[in-house]
């Protein structure tokens, strides 16, 4: 990567050891001859300047300034193609040369164990809570959101406990330790309703077995579960039975007539644009107060969208999990309909009835809380046992510490319990008590991990927050009391099982969540008027696309450049009618192979991607190129000057997007980065702000999707695939650099790189999958907290 470095002239000799000489006397004529013009006293290009760059490899900012510019080098974007090329010998003595300096550098350094004390993460707490006590929810609730640093948001270096998030995690603590040690009537429960259990506003029909709404307007029109009220916080499943359908079109198929009540109804919504055969209808559940579910004149459907599902043009069943708070009932809410500021009435054959897009409704049944058992397990785990409570509190604290724990340190959640009992609370209040004050301790927020090799308990941790981004087992636990699981063989027999376990899509979840960046999905919606067919459901989709691609690529140890191109997709019927892909039916992911003419395959091809790196109006290739430079080539530009305004949208479609752009080429201080930055977007622009394939813009005009970058041209995703097959390389070492900065949780020294992107070129050459790479990282000394010098020195 060559991040934005400025190098300041420096007064006084270089270092006098021979070694810095000849390196000196091996680089400055190369510099001069083709770097110094534009990176120089009187230029500096990129904020590079490389005509008084240091020599001392020992100083991590020069080692690091140095890797940057071999990264350069090997990639081939400099020097620039348009300038002088050196001899190929000649390059790759070059590079040759500084690999050797950074390795003698981080042999003399060594590993100084940055593997930090790190909070853990907000996802990291609720998979920790959920798996500790049997319950699922979230310990994260309304805290502040995780800092972000380079697209990660489980760094050390951002993670910290400041006191608005300590008060609102000790009242989400006692919240949880209220549910999980409960006793009594079980609080799950199914409920099934169905008409005349099914409340709904005024202008809902109920029309034989079903409930049949007709717009998206108010609460006129919605409908809800009759008297459910949320016992608790937390998971519940919703199922909904029926059928989406234009009656219209179905009485005019039949020859049957029928006559609006409105005058401006019988003129307008017989012509009115109707949903296409197969299409499905889009159903929101709204989360609501349980008294504000009732009918009310022309008010907005209040509270807040936690799920949708599409429903088809037959009678079927869907299910969606949904998070309720205590207190709370849902609304169904059919979002696909018109908004009709009255109730579509006709007369049909004597009989007034609603004929529009109809939703109907059979059933409607909820079922949670989710909780694995009753009594919670760690009801059972702390007072549902005939050890003794000491001993109960003792092995809770191991498992939620992750660690042994100080016999001091146990003696005082003892006392917490007996205290409260002294002072009249029952067995369940008092151990509350304790569950709360685990929930806060800082053994339990932090993993108290120095990056040692002998630390059996840190590297059990270390293992399942990177696979599991949850607690150790368990058998990891048990591994590490033996201090069986400091060997390698254990290690990678662990890995395996880990693997094969369902908590490892966790880490799919939360890897993919900041590597690709599909966290940040939801910002910048797309006009509607423009995208019509864009819903939250089908935004949703889109990200469990590429979750569940990455999980396929994982099982199967696949190589990792099918994350740049693949013969298949993971896809459901309603990505595929999207992408045009024809025999898919059903929610179900599954992989699908592709035919040669398709334009899908990797990571480039998914509408997430696309969406994410587009705004609300059109395609951005200047962000979609930052995205390739940044997640695919691990090459991050550097920022643009501030002084340069941002491209208007051209909402009125009169320019192509190359046009537009073209004002960054013509500025010189932009010109330089956009020459590699645009390249990579543009190959992109056959996809639209939704990830559609297209040939022509709006306006008519034939895309653009052309570009040249060092190593060769393309027109179109599919030509650039095959140019960054060529780059298969520096993929693999930036992918590996963020999976161990993700693992590690810190941001890489230049040593570290340097035994990351070995890792990286031994896993291309054997040719080896992606399951093999996430072996050989947790097998590895770095990650072992055991890299000696000959880690480092070793190619």
């Amino acid at each position: 990567m060559l991040r934005t470095i400025c190098i300041v002239t420096i007064l006084g000799a270089l270092s006098s050891l021979s070694a810095s000489q000849e390196f000196e006397e091996l680089v400055a004529p190369f510099f001069e001859s083709h770097c110094i013009k534009c990176h120089g006293e009187k230029k500096q290009k990129g904020d590079v300047r490389l005509d008084h760059l240091e020599t001392d490899f020992s100083r991590p900012e020069i080692a690091v300034a140095w890797q940057d510019i071999s990264d350069m080098l090997i990639i081939g974007d400099m020097p620039p193609e348009e300038e002088e090329r050196p001899d190929s010998s000649e390059l790759s003595g070059i590079i040759d040369a500084i690999d050797t300096h950074l390795r003698k550098a981080a042999e003399q350094q060594g590993h100084n164990g940055r593997i930090e004390i790190r909070r853990l993460s907000h996802s990291a707490l609720d998979n920790t809570v959920k798996d500790l006590l049997g319950i699922d929810l979230k310990l994260s609730e309304n805290l502040p959101a995780d800092p972000e640093l380079d697209g990660f948001t489980n760094l050390a270096v951002t993670l910290d406990a400041n006191p608005e998030m300590v008060l609102k995690l000790q009242n989400n603590a006692q919240t949880i330790a209220k549910r999980s040690i409960a006793n009594g009537p079980d609080v799950r429960q199914n409920r099934i309703y169905t008409v005349g259990t099914i409340g709904h506003g005024h202008n809902v029909e109920e029309r034989d077995e079903f409930v049949v709404t007709s717009s998206s307007r108010d609460r006129k029109h919605v409908m809800w579960p009759l008297g459910f009220v949320a016992p608790q916080n937390g998971l519940y499943r919703i199922l909904i039975e029926g059928y989406a359908r234009d009656f219209r079109t179905e009485l005019e198929s039949k020859g049957i007539e029928y006559t609006y009540l409105s005058s401006s109804y019988e003129k307008s919504l017989k012509k009115r644009e109707r949903r296409t055969d197969g299409k499905s209808g889009l159903v929101a559940i709204v989360a609501i107060q349980a008294s504000e579910a009732r009918h009310m004149d022309a008010a907005s459907v209040p509270g807040r969208r936690v799920g949708f599902a599409y429903v088809g043009d037959e009678t079927e069943s869907k299910t969606v999990d949904v998070r309720l708070h205590k207190g709370e009932n849902i609304m169904i809410h059919y979002a696909s309909a018109a908004v009709l500021n009255q109730s579509p009435t006709a007369t049909v054959q004597g009989e007034e009835m609603l004929v529009a897009d109809l939703l109907h409704i059979k059933t409607i049944e909820v079922s949670g809380p989710e909780i694995d058992s009753w009594p919670p397990p760690a009801h059972r785990k702390l007072l549902g046992t005939a050890k003794p409570k000491d001993d109960s509190i003792s092995d809770f604290l191991l498992q939620a510490f992750r660690r042994p724990v100080p016999e001091s340190t146990i003696q005082n959640f003892e006392r917490l319990y007996a205290s409260g009992i002294e002072q009249g609370l029952n067995e369940e209040e008092s151990m509350r008590n304790v569950v709360e004050g685990v929930l806060c301790s800082p053994r339990f927020l932090f993993n108290y991990d120095y990056g040692t090799g002998d630390d059996a308990w840190a590297l059990a941790s270390r293992l399942s927050y990177f696979i599991w981004n949850s607690m150790p087992d368990s058998e990891l636990l048990k591994l590490a009391k033996t201090g069986q699981l400091l060997k390698p063989r254990t290690i990678r027999k662990q890995v395996v099982r880990m693997l094969a376990d369902e908590k490892a899509e966790r880490f799919a979840l939360d890897f993919t969540a900041q590597w690709l960046g599909l966290k940040d999905i939801e910002l910048m919606r797309p006009d509607p008027k423009l995208y019509k067919e864009y819903d939250p459901l089908l935004e949703s989709l889109m990200c469990q696309e590429s979750e569940r691609f990455f999980i396929q690529v994982l099982n199967k140890n696949l190589p990792v450049t099918s994350f740049i191109d693949s013969e298949f997709v993971m896809i459901n019927e309603r990505l595929a009618k999207h992408y045009q892909i024809d025999g898919v039916k059903g929610d179900r992911f599954r992989p699908v192979a592709l035919e040669k003419s398709s334009k899908r395959g990797g990571l480039l091809g998914q509408a997430s991607i696309l969406k994410l790196t587009s705004n609300g109006t059109r395609t951005s290739p200047v962000v979609r190129g930052v995205w390739i430079l940044e997640n695919i080539l691990g090459a991050p530009p550097s920022p643009p000057p501030a002084d340069v305004e941002p491209i208007e949208p051209d909402v009125r479609g009169s320019k192509t997007i190359f046009d537009m752009l073209s004002r960054h080429r013509e500025i010189e201080t932009c010109a330089d980065c956009h020459k590699s930055i645009d390249p990579w977007g543009f190959g992109l622009e056959h996809y639209d702000a939704i990830g559609a394939y297209r040939k022509n813009y709006r306006n008519k005009k034939s895309v653009y999707a052309k570009g040249t970058v060092p190593g060769g041209s393309f027109d179109g995703a599919e030509d650039m695939k095959q140019v960054l097959l060529e780059r298969s390389d520096q993929f693999t070492r930036a992918l590996t650099e963020k999976l161990f900065t993700y693992s590690l949780g810190h941001p890489l020294t230049f040593s570290e790189r340097i035994v990351a992107d070995d890792i990286a070129a031994e896993n291309l050459a054997n040719k080896d999958g992606f399951k093999d790479l996430i072996i050989a990282i947790c097998t590895s000394p770095l990650f072992r907290g055991e890299a000696s010098p000959s880690e480092f020195a070793q190619k």
